[in-house]
């Protein structure tokens, strides 16, 4: 099975090198590679440059700079009838194109993938960034139809696969439309959104695995939450609301309703101490939640320090959430 592997990428210039070593050690015999820069400003275009004196690539230019566009560029200059993406900041295992041609061949669906394993020598905080985000409590547990951060054995079925390990059949994507370039984030999720709305299946498996370094500051990270929950509410504007998830996305909305809706009530009946201590009430079993997981985590990974950085982080994924979505459910245009 001919592959292509379409890597878009944007200021990677730690990581491109690890990537593209991993692409050209593949035991799969036949492939192409396809790497789209989004007009890097930290020398990534031009360690490409160097790369390509070594590895026989495809090195593309995307003038409109975000990841929609990238892979859209890549996919168009792609010659295979499978299309396989994987990001500048993540490695594939030397048998992952090979593992990917096998779970197509012997299943019928749309596109496959994997976890996004995490490397060896990542720093402690984003393997603690990482442990966090395999709780429900940060990821919404069933309810998420990610497969990100799961790191789940097996193989199932998934409404989600992101694009840091995933490979498409081509007529699917000709089918249903490529990625859309409006969305800053959430590309994959728009995208395979569309392709189980058009009857496809996609299929998860453990053993398509890539590694793929997370974010190293807390910053950086709370960043990054913020714009998945603004893809999610921009997905939500696209396509309205068909389904549970749709209604999950816009959990901060319906509890600032219910907290308004709240006030008002007690208000009414006068009785707004009350309403007081019900929320102070919320307030101490939200917090005994959050320390009871922390806990678990910490005990689950036999990492003591883990317990402080989940107690953190676990409050700010649901802070920067909800602020992500208010603030792009209050806006005419997401992005």
């Amino acid at each position: 099975m001919f592959i292509s592997v379409v890597v878009a990428v944007r200021n990677e210039a730690q990581h491109i090198e690890k990537c593209i070593q991993s692409l050209f050690s593949q035991d799969h015999p036949d492939f192409e590679v396809i790497v789209v820069d989004g007009m890097s400003g930290d020398g990534t275009y031009q360690k490409l440059q160097e790369l390509q004196k070594t590895y026989p690539f495809t090195l593309l230019r995307n003038q409109q700079r975000n990841a929609a566009a990238g892979r859209n560029r890549g996919i168009e200059a792609a010659r295979a009838e499978v299309i396989a993406f994987i990001d500048g900041d993540a490695a594939a295992y030397p048998d992952w194109l090979r593992t990917i041609a096998r779970t197509l061949e012997k299943y019928q669906v749309a596109g496959v993938g994997g976890p996004d394993l995490l490397p060896e020598d990542s720093i402690y905080k984003s393997r603690a960034i990482a442990r966090v985000m395999t709780s429900p409590l940060a990821r919404g547990g069933k309810l998420n139809p990610s497969t990100q951060h799961t790191m789940e054995d097996g193989t199932s079925y998934v409404d989600h696969i992101p694009t840091c390990n995933l490979a498409l059949r081509r007529g699917v994507v000709e089918e249903v439309g490529m990625f859309d370039e409006k969305f800053v984030k959430g590309q994959d999720l728009e995208l395979n959104y569309r392709i189980r709305r058009a009857g496809h299946r996609l299929l998860y498996s453990s053993q398509i695995r890539v590694v793929h370094y997370r974010k190293q500051h807390i910053r950086e990270f709370a960043r990054q939450i913020y714009k998945w929950a603004k893809a999610k509410v921009a997905i939500t504007k696209k396509h309205g609301m068909r389904g549970l998830l749709s209604h999950i996305y816009l959990w901060p909305a319906y509890l600032l309703l219910v907290l308004l809706l709240g006030i008002a009530v007690f208000i009414v009946f006068n009785a707004l101490s009350l309403f007081m201590v019900l929320l102070f009430l919320g307030g101490i079993f939200y917090t005994l939640t959050v320390g009871l997981e922390a806990a678990r985590l910490s005990w689950h990974h036999r990492d003591a320090r883990l317990f402080g950085y989940a107690a953190l982080l676990l409050p700010g994924v649901h802070i920067c959430y909800a602020y992500g979505a208010l603030y792009a459910l209050a806006r005419r245009r997401v992005w």
